[in-house]
Parts: structure tokens; sequence; C-alpha cells
């Protein structure tokens, strides 16, 4: 189709929408004549535009002749709109372009003006079909030259969008030498690289030079920029070289780098910080000089370093010490592998350091194993996790000397302690005054079936100390659609499976057969059938299940299985399968850590079965060594007529009761028929078994087991967030902002995970920060202040940007939160 029968088609297209056609052509290329138009044109009057007729025309069209159609013809350029005549007429028109670049513009959606501009300026660029292309996809509306030029470098570097900050990225990563950088060439073929360096330096406020590798020098300008953020301190050297007019914007480019493309820039961050000698230049400052500093790893190994070298001397203020690793742990690097295993391992080292004097309230409560339930159990879940961690580390060797004092402190300090109390206690007939493990189901089941129609579950893991079913509900508090409490239990003595197993069925009378093992009023307990029976004896609709199988079906067959039934007991056994076997016992710590996983996803699966109320308890707990066990920690085994035994205890008639070993009053025991002798200490019998994983014993960490009440609620409503600020104006690029919470942490509150930043429309011009808002107390305790550093750039006086902040949750991310802030920067004006 030749460019009149494409001009007849435009004039009829108009001709439909509106009542008579108007056309503008402006033809520089003089590519036809009027006499020419006005012969193919016989429905349209012709006017040639000329630079002494607008006025004449402008009459003709809109007063003489406003009926008729018109096709106005110009030679010349479209002229600027201030400069344009008939520009009212134009706007309610139409233009026809049939010159090439003309034709492209409108493809483009830009003014002839910029588009001719940047075609004489930058030809070799158009030449390529496929960058036409391409820049038609990714060019903003309406947009003027320096936006036109920025998408020119997207299309040549292959950006997604025509973003300064992700077309230097692109660059960085194709390669920081000139000579090997494939999309530098691409730009000085087809564009121009002075011009791109001007764009990318003008941005991150630093000049750039063609002959000086300026991708290297803008790398190290981004990479100190961001050190010198946070740092207490400048470098001289440094700063005059990679000194930089816009150091928030540098920092938020490397925070967003190290979001999108961290594992790429982390070879580039490893190698400035050994080129530059970072460690030299931070050993020669204190640690409170760096520590918020994000940029390097070697300041996190420098926080290790010190945090083990005050551990070993004595020194360190564990508040802060533990403040700091929370905080780190949160960083890029902190939260990365080797350091993050250490970090971890540390935090649980300072932790049983403040937890030391503890020991001392160890007859702060008349009841002992009371006392343990308040302060003492916290001291094994330290160490328990210490441990977990430090024999999962690869370098082991940086905190095997602290992992020998913590191990000899705890087996020979705290244990000794704990131990010489316990058996003061058991020789003068001690009885605890907490709840008794063999009055579980009187006390607490048999209640809610007499006066509520609730499915009950109980779920019983085996060896799930107290410690541990503690972190269990620190983690099932967090729940939105659940409400959970910790009370302790007192384990049967001796404290082992099969008498512990039995305490928690309904029973009057426990008793030991050395075929038939405890017997509850007679009737066995061994093995899930007895117990079914004897539940079902109190409960016809009982059921009794291996917690794994349950967890295995499908909704269906589980909802078939458990149709009517009103009580639901589930066996899970995981930390005394593999601490119970000497092969296996040094996985014990391991086993806990899964069987809490394990335990919180049982809840997590039964409350989506609608189970509205489920119980979480033990048969008995356990004590276990990492040290080798020395001889005279081995007693010589009970002799007589021996039922039933382990390395802790023997049940039995006419009994010998060696050294280091007490036989139980009738009140200590719940056996009716059978002497039971247990050992004392940490004292091991010379018979079968494993020596490090042990439990039989007196000892609250084998005696005191949980019971955890979890009861399926509505889910609780996220706190409110509000910025506590009369005043949001910003004076400052950084920018001190004030939070409050508005409820307390309740159960009808739950925390909010949120992220903030500063935006103006979508694009983000601020550090992003994540809080988590969960706060409990008064009103004044509810507050927090957060520092957010502004992009530096030219601000009118009195425009607005937005605090953003989004609700974060296991669903994505939400809005949340919008506040507007006026920006008065006054210092930007001199």
């Amino acid at each position: 189709m030749n460019i009149i029968e494409k001009l007849k088609e435009k004039i009829q297209q108009e001709k439909k929408i509106k009542e008579r056609s108007i056309v503008f052509w402006y033809d520089p290329q003089s590519q036809v004549s009027v006499e020419e138009l006005k012969e193919q044109l016989d429905d349209i009057e012709v006017r040639q535009l000329t630079k002494n007729n607008p006025f004449q025309l402008k009459i003709e069209i809109e007063l003489q002749r406003k009926t008729e159609s018109f096709l106005i013809y110009s030679t010349e350029t479209r002229p600027h709109d201030k400069d344009n005549m008939l520009l009212d007429i134009l706007s309610y028109s139409t233009e026809y372009k049939a010159d090439e670049t003309a034709m492209l513009s409108e493809t483009l959606k830009v003014s002839d003006q910029v588009l001719r501009q940047m075609m004489e300026q930058y030809p070799l660029f158009f030449e390529s079909k496929d960058r036409k292309r391409r820049l038609s996809k990714i060019l903003p509306k309406d947009t003027d030259e320096y936006h036109f030029e920025i998408s020119m470098m997207a299309v040549l570097v292959k950006a997604s969008v025509p973003d300064i900050r992700i077309i230097a990225r692109r660059l960085l990563l194709n390669g920081l030498h000139m000579e090997e950088n494939d999309l530098l060439k691409q730009l000085e073929r087809n564009y121009s690289l002075e011009r791109t360096l001007e764009f990318i330096g003008r941005h991150f406020g630093v000049s750039l030079d063609r002959d000086n590798e300026p991708l290297l020098q803008l790398l190290n300008v981004l990479i100190y920029q961001h050190f010198r953020q946070n740092a207490g301190f400048t470098v001289e050297d440094w700063e005059a070289k990679w000194a930089s007019s816009s150091p928030n914007i540098c920092a938020l480019f490397v925070e967003e780098w190290l979001q999108h493309d961290g594992e790429v820039f982390e070879e580039h961050i490893k190698e400035w910080e050994k080129v530059h000698q970072v460690r030299d230049v931070l050993t020669k400052r204190d640690i409170e000089n760096y520590q918020l500093v994000e940029t390097f790893p070697v300041v996190d190994v420098l926080i290790i370093e010190k945090c083990i070298d005050e551990l070993v001397h004595q020194t360190i203020h564990v508040d802060e010490r533990l403040s700091l690793i929370e905080q780190r742990l949160q960083t890029y690097w902190g939260s990365k592998g080797k350091l993050k295993a250490l970090y971890e391992t540390l935090f649980e080292a300072i932790r049983i350091e403040k937890l030391r004097p503890v020991v001392n309230r160890i007859h702060q409560h008349e009841d002992f194993y009371e006392n343990y339930t308040k302060y003492l159990y916290k001291i094994d879940h330290a160490y328990r996790h210490f441990m977990h961690h430090f024999t999962r580390l690869d370098a082991k060797e940086m905190l095997e000397e602290i992992a020998n004092y913590l191990t000899n402190w705890y087996e020979n300090e705290y244990l000794r302690r704990i131990s010489e109390e316990m058996n003061f206690r058991l020789q003068d007939g001690y009885v605890s005054k907490l709840m008794h493990q063999r009055t579980f189901f009187s006390k607490v089941i048999s209640p809610i079936l007499e006066k509520e129609q609730t499915r009950v579950f109980v779920i019983i893991s085996d060896a799930l100390r107290y410690e541990a079913a503690y972190e269990l509900y620190e983690q099932l508090k967090e729940r939105e659609n659940g409400k959970s409490s910790i009370n302790p239990m007192i384990a049967s003595y001796p404290t082992y499976t099969q008498l512990g197993m039995a305490s928690l069925l309904p029973h009057r009378e426990l008793a030991a057969d050395e075929k038939k093992g405890i017997l509850a009023d007679g009737q066995s307990t061994k093995g899930l059938d007895n117990r079914r029976q004897i539940l079902q004896s109190i409960e016809p609709h009982s059921e009794v299940l291996k917690l794994k199988e349950l967890l295995d079906m499908k909704t269906v067959e589980v909802d078939q299985l458990l149709k009517g039934k009103r009580l639901v007991y589930l066996y899970h056994d995981h930390i005394d399968a593999l601490g119970d076997s000497a092969k296996s016992e040094r996985e014990t710590y391991r086993a806990v850590h899964q069987a809490i996983s394990d335990l919180e996803y049982a809840v997590d699966r039964l409350s989506r079965l609608q189970a509205k109320r489920i119980f979480i308890t033990a048969d008995h707990g356990f004590l276990f060594q990492f040290k080798q066990i020395e001889n005279h920690g081995k007693i010589p085994a009970v002799e007589g007529q021996v039922i039933d035994h382990n390395r802790r205890f023997a049940i039995g008639h006419n009994l010998s009761v060696p050294e280091g070993s007490i036989k139980l009053t009738e009140r200590q025991t719940p056996i009716q028929n059978a002497e039971v002798v247990m050992a004392k200490s940490i004292n091991r019998f010379k018979t079968g078994g494993g020596l490090q994983f042990i439990h039989g014993g007196a000892l609250p960490q084998e005696a005191v087991v949980p019971l955890i009440d979890y009861r399926r609620i509505e889910a609780g409503k996220p706190v409110d967030v509000a910025v506590a600020m009369i005043n949001k104006v910003i004076t400052n690029y950084r920018i001190p902002v004030s939070f409050y919470q508005e409820q307390s942490i309740t159960d009808n509150y739950t925390s909010r995970k949120v992220n903030i930043a500063f935006y103006q429309g979508d694009e983000r011009i601020s550090n992003e920060v994540e809080l988590v808002f969960d706060l409990k107390g008064e009103n004044r305790d509810r507050n927090r202040q957060v520092i957010f550093n502004l992009v530096e750039k030219h601000y009118k006086i009195g425009e607005t940007c937005i605090l953003r902040a989004e609700t974060v949750s296991k669903k994505g991310k939400e809005p949340y939160l919008e506040e507007e802030f006026t920006l008065r920067l006054y210092e930007a004006l001199y």
C-alpha cells in the first residue's frame, strides 16, 4: 500500500469517528506534491500550510467551512507545540505520518522531535529491526530525551526495563574490564560509551573515565560506600579514591544487588576484601566501630573471633553479645553457611555463660523439681542446643576449647550440684508437690470426657524431656489459630518407658510382672492393643495409634477411622529409639531436634483435621553426657530377683542396694508389688545398655516431664502498627521514624512482621527494613525507632513520598500501611 492509499485510509477512519475529517501531514521529505494530493483526494479540501497562512486556515476550518473535511499539508517538520499556531485544531484532529521516522515515532509513541534527534545522533542503533522492536516494548509512553537514551541503553545491555540501576548491574555482571565486556562494546558501537558512563556516573554521584577502567572504579565506589554507611570511622585513602555525592544510592544499589544476584556479587566483595586488606583495617579499630557493617564477611569473622576470645577469658558482656549475634544472624553474610552455624553455636555458648549464676538458685524453692521448671531447665536447653550446633560445625576447632570448657562445667559443676541436691532429697523421702504423672488421666482427661463433647488427642512422645517440650511450647505459642500452655508433671519412679506409659493410662494400681511388664489394675500395658482395651474400658469410643501411622494417612482415611471417637492416644518414639541404642546414642540431641519438628507438624496436621484439644506429654525424660563415662560413675549391678532393669534402676524382690544407689520407699514409687532400687547422682549400674543416654533415675532431666495443653481457637488478629510521629516532614537524608504497636501480644493479638521502606510511586527511595512487632506490656513499652537512609537526588521542596509497609506472612506479602511524608531537604539547596 503506497502513502496516498494509507492517507485515504486515515481520512476514512477519521470520518467514521467524527462528523468530518481534519488531517495534518508534516512531510519534510516532500514525498508528494500538493497537485498530486488534490488530484487523488477529491472528497477532502487540500491546503498547503505555509508560514503566512495559519490564521486564514484557522478562520476557514473553524468559522467559514465548519462541516467540511481538510487535509493540511506541510513540507516542514512539525513545529514545537509552543510555536504551533494550529495546535488547538491539531489537538482535536489527527496527524498522518508517512516517512520512516514519523511512522516509527507513531509506533514508539514518542514525539518526532525526540526521535529524529536520536536517529541523527545514533543512526547505527536504528539499523536493527530487532533493536527497534525491543525498544518499542520497554520505552515509556511520551518519553523525553533522557528516558529515550536510558531505554536505548537498556536494549543494548538486554535489561528488561529502562532503569539505570539494572543497566549498571548488567554491565558489572558482564565483566569489570573494558576489553572483556561485550555489553560495553555494544554500547560503544551502537550508542555512546561516553554518554553511558555519564548517565551511570551521574546516578551514583561519581565521575567515570573510559580510560581508567570505569566499571572497576564504579564497583570500588559502590562497595566502599556500602561499607561507609554503617562504619563508625572513615579510611582516608579509600575516601579520597572512592567518594560519592550519592552514598545512600550506592548503598541501596549494593543492598538490592545482594538480594537479586547475591552469589555473583559475593565473589566481587570477597576479592575486594582481600585486595584492600579489610581485615587489617578493621583489626585496628574497636568492634563497636564496625559491628553494624554488613558489606564484608570478615566483619562477621572478627565478631566471632572477638566473642570466642571474650568467652575464653571470661570478659564477655553477655547481653550485648547476644543482641549483636541476633542482629548479625539477620544480615546477608551472617545468615549464610559456616558463619551462621558459628553464630548459632556461639549464641548458645554465651547463653550458658549468662545462665551459669542460675545454679545458685538451686535452693530457692522448697520443691526441687519446681525449682528446675522455673530456672534450671534453661541450662539443659542451652547446652543441648550448643552441642547440637557444635557437633555439626565444619570449623569445630574454633570452638573446641569453649566446648571442652562448657562440657566440663555442665557435667562436673552443674550436674554434680543437681545430683547432690537430688541425693539429699531422695534420702529424706522427697515426694514432689507438682502433679504426678500417674494422676494425669483422672485429673486431666476424665473431667473433659465427663463435661465436654470435645474429641481429645493425647500425644505421648517417648523421652521428650521438659526443656525440649518448652521449646515446642514456645513455637506453638506463635500459631495464630491456637492457644497453648505448659505445666510440669513428675514421672513415676523409676523413670522408664513401661512404667511411664502405664502411668498415663487410667488405673487405680500399678504392679510389675516379669512377663507382662507393668500391669494397670492387673492388665498388661504392653503394646497398643492392651492400651486400647484399657482406655476403652473407661471410654468405649477410644482409639490408639502410632503417631506416624495417623500422619501418613489421607484425610478421608483419618476421618473414617476416627468417626465417633472421643479419645485418641497417639504414640511417638524418636528420641528414645535412637538414645536407647549404644550404636546411635550420640545422635540424641539431633533426635530431640527432629522430635520437636515432628510434634509441631503433628499439631498442624491435627488442627487441619479440626482437632480442638491436643495434649502432648512424655513417659520420661533423659540425661545425656558427651564425655566418656569414668569408672567411678559405674556401680555394681543390683542382685536379687530382678523383674526389669536398665543402667539406672532395677525392679524386683530381695534386691541388693550397691553403694551409690538407693531403695525407694512405698511413697516414692507407684509400683505396689515390688522393690525399686535406683542409681543415685549420675551413676550407671554395670549392666547392658548405652552409657551416655540414660533415664530411669530421679534427676529432674529424667523425672520432670511436660504437659502441653493446646487448644485450637479462632485465629488472633495481628497487632496494629502506627507511625508515632505528628510532624511527618523529612529534612535530612537520614530519617528516624518512630513506630507504635497499638496492642500488646495476647491470645487475641498475634505478632505482625513487616517490610518497610520509602517510595515515590513504585520506586523505592530508601533502604528496606524488616521488623517484627511482638511486644508485650504497657503503652510506653511498645515503641520502636528505626533509621532509614534516603537516596540522594533532587527533591522539590514540598513534594511528598510514601512510607509503605507490607505485612509478611506464609502467604506472601500484602500491603498494610501507607503514610505520606513531606520532603523539605533545604540543605540540598546549598
